[in-house]
């Protein structure tokens, strides 16, 4: 409680500027504490929801590491990430949480299919992560520096108007996100992690790319009204497509795992709208769907320890025997289609209007997508807590933790309350 009550006043206290820690390695601005407070928050969350895998996993002697101590390195290097202030340390954080990312995966993933999704996960984020590795040196060479705020003072980036070198940056990005058609690591990555896995992987990892989009277009201050039209209708279409998809789902785990893919979606056309409200929707965006995105996978967990299935078919009026896992499902389904007066509804609101001004067309577009969104929300809790169902599934003499439900109730206070402090998440 402590801990949380500290991040909370860290929140509504950071400054507009960009400024040094005391060096030229570290820097923040109110962007990069908002990330940083969004991974403290889900790793607690995490932690918490997880602690029958933490009991059942002592640090192995032959490893040397545990499963808590996996979660903390992630979120250590998600808060150096989110507070270096050159793009060399950027690209090494970037890439440093995927190892005890795949570590969670490899160790403590449910089946055997775990090997080829961390496989898939580090073909997918390392092999596309190459080019833009590639014109970071280049770009280091060329201006002496890697210092991110150096570089934008100094306007040095006027030159570099190509679209192939920001397209080639911009696809470790869109992997990252990801994008629809570079998604394929993210729904297998996710059904066979561990709970804690699934959680910073939806609520802290997936933020790294639009992370990166919003940092690069800041310093760079790049341009380009064809290149940046290009990539918002891929986005857009790849969000209704998502959406689509999680309609089909029979897999809860895959379904919420399709449902972040519609929402980067989103967040990422809201920013390249190029509108400044654009851009702070898009960030409110990648806060509530961190927030919001894990709590789900916890309480799809809480299903599969009663139920022993994933499987919507077979947990059909689960529900029922367990009315506050009843109410968790029913808050966060509707958080999730951006219910009001929710910070989900506003940042959902404003990344329409932004594209609304940028073309009627695109926002009937997202407008398509968001309805969607409400389509299969209402299914997933319809189909979990209402019906007959099946009484084979159900485990005899179950004592429903109380873990869930308290990650979910700290969650759904940031998340309702949060509407009375928009200016602490629209930056």
């Amino acid at each position: 409680m402590v801990c949380s009550v500290a991040v909370l006043i860290l929140l509504f206290q950071y400054p507009s500027n960009f400024y040094f820690l005391k060096s030229e390695w570290l820097g923040y601005d109110e962007l990069s504490i908002l990330m940083i407070v969004l991974a403290l928050l889900v790793t607690m969350m995490s932690l918490v929801s997880s602690v029958k895998d933490v009991k059942s996993s002592m640090p192995d002697p032959l490893s040397g590491w545990g499963y808590v101590e996996s979660v903390i390195l992630v979120c250590l290097g998600s808060v150096l990430f989110f507070s270096v202030s050159g793009w060399m340390d950027f690209f090494f954080f970037f890439e440093f949480s995927l190892i005890p990312t795949f570590f969670l995966i490899l160790k403590w993933g449910y089946q055997p299919e775990r090997l080829q999704a961390c496989m898939l996960m580090i073909l997918y984020t390392v092999g596309f992560s190459i080019p833009l590795f590639m014109m970071l040196i280049f770009f280091w060479k060329h201006f002496c520096s890697d210092n991110m705020l150096l570089t934008k003072m100094l306007g040095s980036w006027l030159g570099f108007d190509s679209n192939w070198i920001w397209s080639a940056m911009f696809l470790s990005f869109l992997v990252k996100l990801p994008v629809y058609g570079f998604h394929m690591w993210l729904p297998k990555a996710h059904v066979e992690a561990p709970l804690s896995g699934s959680m910073m992987l939806a609520g802290v990892l997936l933020k790294f790319g639009g992370y990166g989009a919003v940092r690069f277009l800041w310093f760079s201050e790049f341009f380009s009204e064809k290149f940046m039209v290009f990539l918002l209708v891929i986005s857009l279409w790849g969000g209704v497509l998502s959406s689509a998809i999680c309609v089909c789902q029979s897999d809860m785990k895959s379904l919420i795992a399709y449902s972040s893919i519609s929402h980067m979606a989103l967040s990422l056309s809201s920013l390249l709208s190029m509108y400044s409200i654009g851009k702070m929707s898009c960030v409110c965006l990648f806060f509530c769907h961190g927030l919001c995105s894990p709590i789900l996978f916890s309480l799809a967990a809480s299903s599969y320890d009663f139920l022993n299935s994933r499987n919507i078919l077979m947990t059909k009026s689960a529900g029922r025997s367990f009315p506050m896992v009843t109410c968790a499902w029913f808050l966060f389904c509707i958080l999730n289609m951006g219910f009001p007066p929710s910070l989900n509804f506003f940042g959902e609101v404003f990344s329409v209007a932004s594209l609304l001004w940028l073309n009627k067309l695109l926002g009937m577009i997202s407008g398509v997508m968001c309805f969607t969104t409400g389509g299969y929300c209402v299914l997933l809790y319809s189909a979990i807590n209402h019906g007959v169902g099946s009484t084979l599934v159900f485990k005899p003499n179950i004592n429903l933790s109380s873990r869930y439900l308290s990650s979910c109730m700290f969650g759904a206070i940031i998340l309702l309350g949060g509407g009375l402090f928009l200016d602490s998440f629209f930056v």
